[in-house]
């Protein structure tokens, strides 16, 4: 079964336009004044972070050890850990720091298109980023690995993929074809549960550790991209390779889970999670 991740972060977004469409209304599209823009940062903000906080108290029972022994901490392998831990309190502050960056989108449809809310968002995003390293690590390094803090991790990547991007194309500073990096994987997971819905096959995906270089990637352009005025002469071949990278490595991912790609020893099987 594919995993639910997809589908909070799709409608926490899709809530979020709402309301930044309902903002956009109540001024008439004119330029907002200070209090307006930071009154839609915070409900915007608020909006991201009680669905992140909804998604984790939703899937708590998966703060559990993994079966695959890749912890040796107190906690047997299937065993529920005391508390969320260092790593995934790490996670859910990079969900935070993505939250402010999906208010900034918000800011940005009511017109508030200064450098500073730009600087704010390449900088909100990019400590997102950076901590990115340092919950996995953390979690390995306590023995804290646990299914939650997996699946947090991978929700906070794909949304913050998608609002960061689409935060720089409203400021200004992205063009709008980019947001096709944020849109992949959802059209990926939409993809699979189609062919299940269809009793279509899906099959395996190969091991690849390029499909986490290529993220990493894009975490590391996207900040200096919402940067004003930073490489800006550079950021549209910057951009295009690594968006066409990704894009490619969906599809040809998408070759290997509909069967168009076969390895030895294939058969039907469930949609690997790892997209």
């Amino acid at each position: 079964m594919l995993e639910t991740g997809g589908a909070a972060a799709a409608a926490t977004l899709g809530f979020g336009v709402l309301l930044a469409t309902e903002w956009v209304w109540l001024v008439s599209r004119a330029d907002p004044s200070p209090e307006t823009a930071a009154a839609t940062w915070a409900a915007g903000t608020l909006l991201v972070v009680v669905g992140l906080c909804a998604y984790a108290y939703a899937n708590a029972d998966e703060n559990v050890a993994p079966e695959d022994g890749r912890t040796s901490g107190p906690a047997e392998p299937g065993r529920p850990y005391d508390g969320l831990g260092v790593p995934t309190a790490v996670t859910l502050t990079r969900g935070f720091l993505v939250a402010g960056v999906a208010g900034i989108a918000g800011v940005a449809v009511l017109g508030a298109l200064s450098p500073s809310w730009a600087w704010a968002a390449a900088v909100g995003y990019g400590v997102a980023a950076a901590l990115d390293a340092l919950d996995g690590a953390l979690a390995r390094r306590l023995d804290r690995v646990s299914r939650l803090g997996a699946r947090l991790d991978t929700a906070v990547d794909a949304f913050g993929l998608v609002v960061a991007p689409l935060a720089g194309v409203l400021l200004g500073e992205l063009a709008w074809w980019y947001l096709s990096v944020g849109a992949a994987r959802y059209v990926f997971l939409a993809g699979l549960r189609l062919r299940e819905r269809a009793d279509r096959p899906t099959f395996d995906l190969p091991p690849r550790a390029s499909r986490r270089v290529l993220a990493g990637i894009q975490m590391a352009v996207v900040p200096l991209a919402l940067a004003p005025g930073v490489f800006d002469p550079w950021m549209p071949l910057v951009t295009g390779v690594a968006a066409a990278a990704l894009l490619l490595g969906f599809a040809r991912d998408w070759g290997y889970v509909s069967g168009r790609f076969r390895r030895e020893g294939d058969g039907d099987g469930d949609a690997s999670r790892t997209a």
